[in-house]
Parts: structure tokens; sequence; C-alpha cells
């Protein structure tokens, strides 16, 4: 009896060569530009998108919730992505204007808006859709406007934030897609050539907008829309002006107890007078997140910038993932105290989350990182083609001129 062959190495090396791309969770940015403090941030964005929609969802557990939360509230981490927004992509931009670095290509700009987000996007509408078919009974010729509007992140201006919404957090996108078409536009700030007067001027905007915003809330329309929500992307604008000048900038300890303060002030504030010094707060937050020793350090942690990394998979499906694990999840409990309960279920259904989207965010998101990836794409379906049709032209030649 024959003893089966030994492994190739060189073949185990070329599958692991292969593999191992795949497997790595680090964002994929644009000219190498990674700043690890920027994924940290996002990771407490979405935690907190995360957390409290986890008890939004356990509000109709079988142990009742200590108080009911207000609408506003899981729409705090949604603002601290907004500044994020604000902050990324006002980048390149001031760094053209103020640091006289390469012109922003705008077409560039827009296509890697485009094959950057809309590829999970759209993913996400088909299986949100399905989910709504099968659990929740509505049919297609109902949601049909509703997927319309939303391929076109039009929902929020046609029918409000979540009157029939496909993808129920998606409203926030909608808001995203608006700054992304007024950046350039917007980022005309950063021509000031004095900084004093720039940042007053951010300032000045940023409480203007906030005051704005007052009036914006009274209409469905309007509280999802950039007229609301302008000053949180202004607050990053600000951020991004004052990191650009960082060699002035040394580390202390001082910002980590400014950080260790405020942190909790973000989900305290609430109501009209909060909307509009809530940005101020984000501006200082950030700022500690770069020069507190602390907070620099732990927010460059490798496990919470993979995590929030990754927060364009999670946020697109996490209530999926929570709606279907709850079913099963929901009865197991210890007690009657609410915060065991909710630490038990957190246990168990967050690494669901993270399982899911973290696959999702492999085998789709990544990938769309990459600014090359339709000409890639293309170039593997040509190359499938080709040697599909190798076989078939040796048969056809063969089947012409038998022996």
């Amino acid at each position: 009896m024959r003893s089966a062959a030994p492994p190739n190495p060189q073949a185990l090396h070329g599958i692991l060569n292969r593999i191992n791309p795949m497997l790595q969770f680090r964002r994929i940015t644009t000219q190498k530009r990674f700043i690890p403090q920027i994924d940290g941030l996002r990771f407490v964005a979405i935690s907190s998108v995360v957390l409290l929609h986890l008890y939004a969802a356990l509000e109709a557990g079988i142990i009742p919730v200590p108080w009911t939360m207000s609408a506003d509230l899981p729409k705090r981490g949604v603002e601290l992505f907004f500044a994020i927004s604000g902050f990324i992509l006002g980048v390149p931009f001031a760094s053209h204007y103020v640091l006289k670095a390469a012109r922003v290509d705008l077409k560039q700009y827009f296509l890697r808006r485009l094959t950057r987000l809309e590829p999970p996007y759209f993913i996400s509408l088909f299986v949100w859709t399905a989910d709504q078919m099968i659990m929740g009974h509505r049919h297609l010729s109902e949601m049909g406007p509703h997927l319309l509007s939303s391929f076109a992140y039009l929902h929020n201006v046609f029918f409000g934030a979540f009157p029939g919404a496909i993808n129920l957090v998606a409203w926030s996108l909608e808001i995203e897609i608006q700054f992304y078409l007024l950046v350039p536009l917007l980022a005309l700030l950063f021509t000031i050539p004095s900084a004093s007067i720039r940042r007053t001027v951010l300032a000045i905007l940023m409480l203007a907008s906030g005051f704005l915003s007052i009036v914006a809330h009274r209409d469905i329309h309007l509280r999802a829309s950039i007229l609301y929500y302008l000053a949180f992307f202004l607050a990053g604008f600000l951020v991004c002006d004052l990191y650009l000048s960082r060699r002035e900038w040394k580390p202390s300890f001082r910002w980590d107890v400014l950080a260790l303060c405020g942190w909790p002030l973000v989900w305290y504030s609430e109501g009209n007078i909060g909307h509009i010094l809530l940005p101020f707060l984000i501006v200082v937050l950030y700022l500690a997140a770069f020069r507190g020793r602390i907070c620099s350090a732990v927010f460059s942690n490798r496990v919470i910038t993979n995590i929030g990394g990754m927060c364009y998979s999670i946020y697109l499906f996490h209530v999926l993932v929570i709606s279907a694990v709850r079913h099963v999840a929901t009865p197991l409990h210890i007690g009657q105290n609410f915060w065991a309960y909710y630490g038990l279920q957190a246990i168990v259904i967050l690494p669901w989350v993270l399982l899911c989207c973290g696959a999702f965010f492999l085998i789709i998101e990544r990938p769309c990182m990459d600014r090359e990836w339709p000409r890639k794409l293309w170039q593997y379906w040509q190359e499938l083609v080709s040697s599909a049709a190798g076989p078939r032209a040796r048969l056809r030649r063969a089947s012409l001129h038998p022996k």
C-alpha cells in the first residue's frame, strides 16, 4: 500500500500567498495615507451606533429597560462619523490650498466615491429587500419606490428618513453623499490665507449652522439633510486645518484629562443647545485623540483600528445581524438585573456582528477600497473568458478537421 505523498512546500507557500492578502483587516487608503487615530475614532462611532441599537432591540426583551431611549441618542455615533468625513475629505483639499500640495483631481475624487461606496451599499439594499420580503412580509410592489429612491440616495428627500425605508440606517449615508458633492465648494474655505481668520470663519459657520439646524429640525425632510448636520462636517474641517500644522503639537496628559471628561458629554447632551455645542466638543475630543499621550496610543491600537476600519460593513448590516440573533439570544438571562442581561446579550450577539460584517468587509468592502478594482476585475474577466474560450476553440477545430 502506497503512503500518501508529502505536501508540496512550494504549493502550500503559493496558497498562503493567495490567502494572506484576503485576511488583512487594515484599510486600503488612497495614496497610502493611513491615520490610525481616525480609524480609532471610527471604532468609537460605530461602537456607539451598535451598542445603542442593541439596547433598542432589547427594549422588547424579557427584562424591562431602566429608561426609554430618546430618538436622538442613537444618532450620536452618526454625528461622530460626519465629523470624521469632514476631516478625511478635507485633508487633500486643505493640503492643496494651505500646503501647496498637488491639486485634487475632481474626476478621480468623484470616481473614488462611486467605486468605493456603491457596491457594498447596493448589495446591502438587495439583502435588506430580501429580509423585508421574507421576515417583514412586505411586497416588492410596495417597496419599489423606496428601493429606487434609495439607489439614487433620495429616500430622505421623497419620504423622510425612516418611513418605508429599505435599509433602516442608510438615511445618514444619503447625508454623507450630499456632503461629498459639496466638498469641492466648501473646501474653498481653505483658500483664506490667514490661519487664524480661516479657523475663526469655520467656528462662526459651525455656530451659525447649529442655529440653522433648529429651524431645519421642524421639517421631516430637512432634519435628515445636510442642513441639519452641516456643523459636524465643518467640525471635521476645523480639525483637519489644525492637524495640518501638527508639527507644533506636543503630546500631553492634559489632553487625556480633557478627553476623559469630555467623552461622556457626547451622549449626555440633548436638545437644541446640545446639538449646537456638540460639534465644538467633538473638535476638542478629536484633537485629544492626536495630542493626548494615552488617547493617541489607545486610538492607534491595532485591534481598535481594524474594527474601526470595517465600520462601513458593520454600519450596513449590524441591525440585520442583531435582529436575526436576538430571536435566539433574548430568552437567555441571569437574574432580573437589566445591565447583567444587556452584558450577556452583548457577549452572545456582538461576536456574530463582527463575524458576519467582518466576512462582508473582507469579501466585498476591502477589495472596493482598491481604486484600481474595476480595471483589475475587467482584466480578470477577460482572462477568464480567454481561458474558457481556449478549450472550446480547440474542440471546434478538432470537429472541423477530424483525423
